[in-house]
């Protein structure tokens, strides 16, 4: 019986440690964001503004049509929340890489762009540049992760216009349509 009781305790402690995994696995996406950054020293943590992180919203600006781009919206404390951060992904570049852009001239849409809005205020920030990473691509579950900075001013062409908003270490994984 002894040896039942040790075979059966050598089991458990495998099957234990076999289960266990490091707090910096890269591939964790375990997080209940869909988006997460630090916008000028504070911590933003969002979801769609239905409150999960399932899917993209739907994209309803003209400039950046939704036959075109793919719009991922995170609004912390959902419909009723204080801040919005918006990444639009031109359909034929949702691929892995580095994409930078400007200020959006509204002349001809970039490939890819962000937008911030302060809720509260009911202001829309003027994105002066920045950049979008697309680290990986599932076309089948149709799922993009990625990160991104930029930064906001009121007059992003100036560049001795003062920059309101910094925002660095943002991350994002959505499902899209």
């Amino acid at each position: 019986m002894k040896k039942y009781y040790t075979l059966f305790l050598l089991l458990i402690i495998t099957v234990s440690f076999s289960s266990c995994s490091s707090e910096d696995d890269s591939n964790n996406n375990d997080s209940e964001f869909a988006m997460t950054a630090v916008i000028n020293g504070e911590v933003f943590e969002a979801n769609n503004p239905f409150g999960t992180n399932e899917f993209s919203s739907t994209n309803i600006w003209n400039y950046y049509p939704i036959e075109d781009f793919v719009m991922l919206q995170a609004r912390d404390g959902g419909i009723v929340g204080t801040r919005e951060i918006n990444i639009w992904l031109k359909r034929t570049d949702i691929t892995p890489g580095v994409y930078n852009f400007g200020p959006d001239t509204f002349t001809t849409p970039p490939s890819h762009f962000i937008r911030m809005f302060e809720l509260t205020n009911d202001i829309s920030e003027l994105t002066r540049g920045g950049k979008i990473e697309i680290k990986s691509v599932n076309t089948t579950d149709k799922i993009v992760e990625g990160t991104f900075e930029f930064t906001t001013s009121e007059n992003p062409d100036d560049p001795s216009s003062p920059i309101d908003f910094t925002v660095t270490e943002g991350k994002f994984r959505y499902k899209y349509e």
